[in-house]
């Protein structure tokens, strides 16, 4: 039986999608976090977070690392069934693709805002063009998902697109800037995408597991 651990700090950041992903396909994971990361650095394949460890049944060993948390969302995803794996499926993982590097796009502003501008006025400056960004992504997703017509940016069921889309809209709805300019571009398209997010039972165990796990980081 195969195992998972994901190294990282008790927070969400890059670590919460491929936690998602591990919750939503019900597979077994261990959350670890470092203790003393300046000491520990060192000792992480790039010394970067997060590291994904996968072990086969009992061993204490793990089988296969991987750094970098855009190639382990890949991953994982293609393993349990939210990223294609044959020739077939290329054409849906090149759309896939694009909607993760746009919303990577706006999550990097949003980064910025937050945690590296340190002035009033960079501040304003970010938080600016976070607004203009993530309102342009709202009108080119909402016709996008209208397009489609499923509630999925994809097909006609969960992919790691809906995923990572639904966590980083979810991000943005705690930001000021959501309710102060942002919600009124949400459209029809992007609304009946999180409802149908919402609605769908393996997402549903990934959001209260989250939620336990969350509530742990507070205390």
């Amino acid at each position: 039986m195969t195992r998972f651990e994901i190294l990282y700090f008790q927070a969400t950041g890059r670590a919460e999608i491929p936690r998602a992903i591990l919750d939503y396909a019900d597979v077994e994971y261990k959350s670890t976090y470092p203790t003393d990361w300046p000491a520990e650095k060192s000792q992480t394949p790039y010394g970067q977070l997060p590291v994904l460890k996968e072990f086969e049944s009992d061993s204490t060993e793990p089988s296969f690392v991987l750094t970098d948390s855009d190639a382990i969302q890949r991953y994982l995803a293609a393993r349990y069934g939210l990223y294609g794996t044959s020739p077939a499926d290329l054409k849906n993982n090149a759309q896939q693709d694009a909607v993760l590097g746009q919303w990577k796009d706006v999550t990097e502003v949003l980064v910025q805002a937050v945690f590296v501008a340190k002035t009033e006025e960079e501040k304003v400056a970010k938080f600016k063009k976070l607004g203009e960004v993530a309102a342009h992504l709202f009108k080119k997703h909402d016709e996008l998902l209208l397009r489609n017509g499923t509630g999925h940016y994809v097909g006609n069921k969960t992919t790691l697109a809906d995923i990572m889309a639904y966590l980083c809209l979810e991000n943005l709805t705690k930001m000021p800037i959501y309710k102060d300019t942002l919600e009124e571009h949400v459209g029809e398209g992007l609304r009946k995408f999180q409802a149908t997010l919402e609605q769908d039972p393996a997402f549903k165990r990934y959001q209260e597991r989250a939620a336990v796990r969350q509530a742990a980081y507070q205390h």
